[in-house]
């Protein structure tokens, strides 16, 4: 793959088991979206203004001093893999990797820290923090707010907040999301319930990816639906209680699956899948996420399943099709990259 990619480390320090209850919160991810005054939403612009915006968005992410080390990125110039792969490390999303109009990113040394421009809004700008760490990641996204704003005139009402292009990111423009881990309340079958619990409470919940795809894994990304009508603050206090109250149920169906008789099916379950993960010769990234959901419960059921969580979050981010590929260091076509997945993960499991 190119030098974009081989400029990125293979350990990704935000996905780090940190914080309490690191077994069911991998991550948290506090956005903000923003746009320039004077200049049309992304999806009215022409592409020479475009190119204008992405090249203040750019600028100015760089005289925050946030940046100094980072990436400075047009996407207009990767190949189709690099773009999966920022995808992957949720530093542009699926809809950027698919513009073929003047857009780009500005990502931190430590990745914890991205601007991406012209995607839906002329701005998208967040702060990802390991584990459940929604303060630490709104100060520090709210503080690279604040220095953007500095350098960029952000299109503001003061009837309607900042605007933008989606009518349900008006207001503050923060959404405040957690991922979060749920394997023992979707195998006994109350995620339905659940789900449609959080969408009364102005909450989403959507794939690992975002808005759009699907969960794999039982992973959630759990986030505040709205922007408008509440601080940012009340917004990351309800996404607080929100994801504090899963937690609780989460540990009830664990409680729930270690007594008889449902025990020994899922005693059965997980070490099934330590056995495939150990054992697999040709492992697809679904076939993978499957399984490790499940070792990944096992071991917060207190069994040894051989990988402490922050190996399980860096494998999960590592294992995708374009980090196996990345890893690889050739083309690979789709048996050798679930060959490639299989060999990795035998020998973390040795």
């Amino acid at each position: 793959m190119a030098e974009v990619v081989k400029s990125f480390r293979s350990h990704v320090t935000w996905a780090n088991a940190r914080g309490a209850w690191p077994d069911m919160v991998f991550s948290t991810r506090v956005r903000f979206a923003r746009n320039l005054a004077g200049f049309p939403f992304p999806n009215r612009a022409e592409p020479r203004q475009l190119a204008e915006t992405r090249r203040l968005a750019l600028a100015a992410a760089k005289a925050t001093g946030l940046f100094s080390r980072g990436h400075y990125i047009r996407t207009e110039a990767l190949d189709q893999q690099e773009k999966r792969f920022l995808v992957e490390r949720h530093h542009i999303s699926h809809s950027l990797a698919s513009s073929v109009l003047p857009s780009g990113a500005a990502i931190s040394n430590d990745e914890d820290l991205s601007v991406m421009a012209n995607e839906e809004d002329h701005l998208r700008l967040q702060c990802l923090s390991a584990g459940f760490a929604i303060e630490d990641a709104f100060r520090a996204a709210l503080k690279l707010d604040e220095l953007l704003g500095r350098e960029l005139p952000f299109a503001y009402s003061g009837r309607f907040g900042f605007l933008t292009a989606c009518p349900t990111n008006t207001g503050t423009g923060m959404r405040v999301s957690c991922q979060v881990h749920l394997p023992a309340l979707s195998r006994l079958g109350r995620m339905p319930q659940v789900l449609e619990n959080l969408s009364h409470l102005g909450v989403t919940a959507r794939g690992i990816y975002g808005e759009g795809t699907f969960v794999l894994g039982d992973f959630y990304q759990i986030s505040n639906a709205t922007c408008l009508g509440r601080t940012e603050e009340e917004f990351c206090q309800n996404i607080d209680r929100v994801i504090r109250n899963l937690i609780r149920q989460e540990i009830a169906a664990r409680e729930a699956l270690l007594k008889a008789p449902v025990r020994l099916r899922t005693e059965d379950a997980v070490y099934r899948a330590l056995g495939l993960l150990r054992h697999a010769r040709r492992l697809s990234y679904e076939e993978f996420m499957q399984n490790v959901s499940l070792v990944r419960m096992g071991a917060a059921m207190g069994w040894n399943m051989g990988l402490d969580f922050s190996t399980f979050n860096q494998a999960t981010l590592l294992m995708q099709p374009a980090h196996i590929q990345a890893a690889a260091g050739k083309p690979l076509g789709g048996d050798e990259r679930d060959a490639f997945r299989a060999e990795y993960m035998r020998k973390k499991l040795a």
